[in-house]
């Protein structure tokens, strides 16, 4: 049976692209994502970004949308410019990796609720459980939170998460407090993210493998939040697992420039591994 707790209006925002789409906008998707969160949300969003059948993904879309099951869809490329404005980057800031970010972006500044669940599309809990409620209590006691999710990380046999406790700077009624951000799946105030807050450099934003490339949205966020006190709470009784597909790419560099960033960063991610010290900023983070 779902509980729900909906005194608080909350979207759900699904990011979906060419390779989960079609699973995505089948009928049921976002009722068992409600019934995962043991929730209902406020409005249902699905985005759509970067497909090679617009038409097809539209009619999927419309389809669920004339049946109730979600509230609105939109098309990523269509809002990309006004996102771009109202948080103050340009698409040459962003490419070759364009989209690993517009979503974000888009998701951010489109008119919805005040708080926004976003989900992506491969992204599923191992155990349906009302993490949410909880979240925007401790959010709306502690200002210093930024944003909240479940661990990314299963108990061991003894029932421990060693890499979360490792990040962890202080625990609050089942919450992780700690540095660090991830796009995969994450619960935020709206207008924490629709502000032009992307511009900030850090020391850390080197361990993400695409740093050599471009500086992505998820990896700004991380930025803002580490130079300006800003923390992430993690949901000790909830976890969440992607099913991405198997394989390691290694974004390997593809220009001079590429392959001098890429030989830099390698050199300072050493450095920072092996040394004692570390700049506030990069305290709390994998290199």
């Amino acid at each position: 049976m779902r509980t729900m707790t909906d005194e608080v209006p909350v979207d759900l925002v699904v990011n979906t692209f060419e390779r989960t789409y079609r699973e995505v906008l089948s009928p049921g998707f976002f009722e068992g994502l409600e019934d995962q969160n043991r929730r209902s949300f406020a409005r249902k969003l699905a985005l759509i970004n970067n497909v090679h059948d617009r038409d097809d993904a539209v009619a999927m879309a419309q389809a669920l949308l004339d049946r109730g099951e979600i509230d609105q869809f939109e098309m990523v490329s269509e809002h990309l410019d006004r996102a771009l404005a109202v948080t103050g980057l340009t698409r040459d800031e962003l490419e070759p990796l364009l989209h690993w970010s517009d979503c974000v972006l888009v998701a951010a500044t489109l008119q919805g609720s005040p708080w926004m669940l976003y989900w992506d599309a491969q992204t599923r809990l191992v155990e349906p459980g009302d993490w949410v409620g909880p979240a925007i209590e401790l959010m709306d006691r502690d200002g210093r939170v930024l944003t909240a999710s479940p661990s990314w990380e299963r108990p061991g046999d003894d029932g421990r998460r060693p890499g979360l406790e490792k990040e962890t700077l202080e625990w609050v009624n089942g919450f992780s407090i700690g540095r660090g951000f991830s796009d995969q799946l994450f619960l935020v105030r709206r207008s924490e993210l629709a502000a032009p807050i992307y511009r900030q450099r850090c020391l850390a934003q080197v361990r993400y493998p695409t740093a050599h490339k471009a500086a992505i949205v998820e990896s700004r966020i991380d930025a803002y939040m580490r130079h300006h006190g800003r923390l992430r709470a993690i949901a000790s009784d909830a976890t969440y697992v992607t099913e991405e597909e198997q394989g390691h790419s290694s974004y390997r560099p593809e220009s001079i420039g590429e392959g001098l960033r890429w030989a830099r960063n390698a050199v300072l991610r050493n450095t920072l591994r092996r040394s004692r010290w570390r700049p506030e900023c990069c305290t709390h983070a994998w290199f």
